[in-house]
């Protein structure tokens, strides 16, 4: 059993007789009253993201959770299908999971699935991919001091802002968690 003094980002707790998992938390001492701790929790079955309210005395089952390597294949409009690396199983997860992450996904990027009770529920994008620029306008002259930036477009569709120095064919690095060019690879 654990406390709400042990959460922390990515923890399962089963909640409400479900998989639940913590995507953000933070402790509040108000002036009256008890201390407690306000979380943001996703249902791993239904998907549902709910946010609560839990006293700070509070015992939780953590479930086990187990993370496999899965290689991404291709989407529909209702899943996202995967290849287990070493089991060479092919399974899917419901696009709904993904939210807005599901824009970084491209063909053959590895990503963590996270497995309760050997089912996959959930799953980590890494924090940095690489891409191809499949678009980039050119720097018009004078433009090209005192950070400018230009929009691109990379080989999955996904828009975002680059140096001007950045070219079609070059690779960049883009940052999952703030949707951000970090460097060029």
């Amino acid at each position: 059993m654990i406390s709400t003094s042990d959460f922390e980002k990515g923890l399962i707790i089963h909640y409400d007789n479900q998989p639940w998992i913590i995507l953000e938390y933070q402790f509040l001492k108000p002036g009256k009253g008890g201390a407690f701790m306000q979380t943001k929790i996703r249902n791993l079955k239904t998907n549902a993201t709910k946010e609560v309210s839990f006293k700070s005395n509070e015992k939780f089952e953590e479930l086990d959770s187990e993370k496999k390597k899965a290689e991404f294949i291709y989407s529909t409009p209702k899943e996202v299908f995967f290849n287990d690396i070493k089991g060479k199983t092919r399974f899917s997860l419901p696009v709904n999971i993904f939210e807005d992450k599901l824009k970084y996904l491209k063909q053959g990027i590895q990503l963590d699935i996270i497995y309760v009770e050997e089912e996959p529920v959930s799953f980590e994008i890494p924090v940095k991919i690489s891409y191809l620029v499949k678009e980039a306008p050119g720097a018009a002259k004078g433009n090209t001091s005192s950070g400018a930036m230009k929009r691109i477009t990379l080989e999955n569709d996904l828009q975002i802002d680059v140096p001007m120095f950045i070219k079609e064919g070059d690779t960049v690095v883009v940052n999952t968690d703030r949707c951000e060019y970090v460097e060029r690879a």
